[in-house]
């Protein structure tokens, strides 16, 4: 059932990939280069952590601009 459960965690990507080297992250879903290469070997917790991680990110981002 577990693994069911991590096919549950749709993966943020949008299709429109571009690292923005000033920070580092995927200008589109917002993650590191190896979150993405490493998406699907992550569990349901990992990806969740990604997941909240990239809030932050979008949300510190938002303030700095």
């Amino acid at each position: 059932m577990e693994a069911d459960a991590q096919q549950d965690v749709e993966s943020p990507c949008v299709r429109d990939c571009m690292v923005d080297q000033g920070h580092g992250y995927c200008i589109s879903c917002w993650r590191t280069l190896r979150e993405i290469s490493d998406w699907h070997r992550y569990d349901t917790a990992q990806k969740q952590t990604v997941l909240a991680a990239i809030e932050s990110r979008r949300a510190t981002h938002a303030t700095n601009n």
